[in-house]
């Protein structure tokens, strides 16, 4: 299934009215459906094809549709206009009333724009949600023979460059499984990136393809493999490791791996990285970010040595506490700064006496 967003084409579209629910509003509100495509002009058809473009590029995460247990209609909708089983006009309809049924009364009033489109040379269907935007327009003109601007407000603009709300689906019939199940794209780029449930479990009824937890724990070991075997100088290994953990431990709710690379290793090393990362199935593109599963392995930083001897340290002392000497030979000299509070013996289960303590004591010779 093709996600070359670049090679995304609208070709006709149709806007419904979406109102907001009121839960205080004595009148019923009602959707508002067109009857017709709209007319799309090159230059209109360009602006909104670029829009798209770049917010399913920046924003979108692999959808597949839920069939365990089925929230919505609007797969069913999907499979009918991809296989020609319906129109647009008609199948928009009742995908701008599935979008009402779902929506909560917190939900502002947009409009729905439901295109037809291809992606890759194969039949698509676009499914966006847009919140109108109100501003001024400055025009220049001339009132008795001295010039001025005449200031017009318009309540109704849509796609402005700040536009706050966008949730969009991509759906194509190269995403049809043989079990007839439909599988895409959708975008929130108001939660930058994660997804309001409303939008894709009760409206477009699908889940996520990829488990976060899964893909973060991908990363996590795929990089830190690559840095321990790939990279060979002992205070980059080092740097680049705390980047990586500094990295999984920060707030934020997404993790792009090729940002990752480009702020955190140095040029040389990059392209070797992704590739890296590729090679172990590992998404190179952003996804949302959740360290449940590595959680644990995030704290503490350990440096091991060529005899055997180890130092875990906390990650957020490495800098503060450790220095590292590297000399000709490859060897280095670590050292370490702070008060010794314990000195305690350390089992380890790795390696084991060749006898108990108690049978090590010398024993007296039997022949005297």
């Amino acid at each position: 299934m093709s996600g070359e967003f670049a090679q995304l084409v609208v070709d006709e579209a149709i806007f419904h009215q979406v109102p907001q629910r009121r839960r205080s509003s004595t009148t019923p509100e009602e959707l508002q459906l067109s009857e017709a495509v709209c007319q799309l002009t090159d230059d209109v058809r360009t602006k909104i094809q670029a829009n798209f473009r770049k917010v399913l590029t920046s924003y979108s995460r692999e959808v597949v549709e839920e069939v365990e247990v089925k929230k919505s209609a609007l797969p069913d909708c999907v499979h009918e206009y991809l296989t020609k089983q319906r129109d647009l006009v008609d199948v928009s309809a009742d995908i701008a009333q599935l979008l009402w049924d779902s929506q909560k009364a917190s939900s502002p009033a947009g409009l729905l724009l439901v295109a037809a489109a291809s992606l890759a040379g194969q039949r698509a269907l676009l499914i966006v949600k847009l919140e109108q935007e109100g501003g001024l327009r400055a025009q220049d003109v001339v009132v008795g023979g001295r010039r001025t601007f005449d200031m017009r407000y318009f309540a109704d603009l849509l796609m402005t460059e700040h536009n706050k709300v966008y949730k969009a689906a991509l759906f194509s019939v190269d995403g049809i499984t043989e079990e007839g199940h439909i599988e895409g794209w959708a975008a929130d780029k108001q939660l930058g990136g994660k997804m309001a449930q409303f939008w894709l479990q009760a409206f477009l009824g699908c889940r996520q393809k990829k488990d976060p937890k899964l893909l973060t724990q991908g990363f996590h070991e795929a990089a830190g493999e690559w840095i321990d075997q790939r990279v060979n100088d002992p205070e980059k290994r080092l740097r680049y490791l705390m980047a990586l953990l500094v990295e999984l431990r920060s707030n934020t709710s997404t993790l792009d791996p090729t940002a990752f690379a480009r702020r955190n290793l140095d040029l040389r090393d990059q392209d070797g990285f992704l590739t890296y990362l590729t090679s172990k199935n590992v998404e190179t593109s952003v996804f949302d970010k959740d360290v449940a599963r590595v959680a644990t392995r995030l704290s503490e930083l350990r440096l091991g040595f060529e005899s055997g001897i180890f130092i875990v340290a906390p990650v957020k002392r490495v800098y503060e506490d450790i220095e590292i000497d590297d000399h000709p030979d490859g060897t280095s000299t670590v050292t370490v700064q702070g008060k010794i509070t314990s000195t305690l013996s350390y089992y380890s289960a790795r390696k084991q006496d060749t006898q108990p303590a108690s049978d090590q004591t010398p024993q007296a010779d039997p022949n005297g």
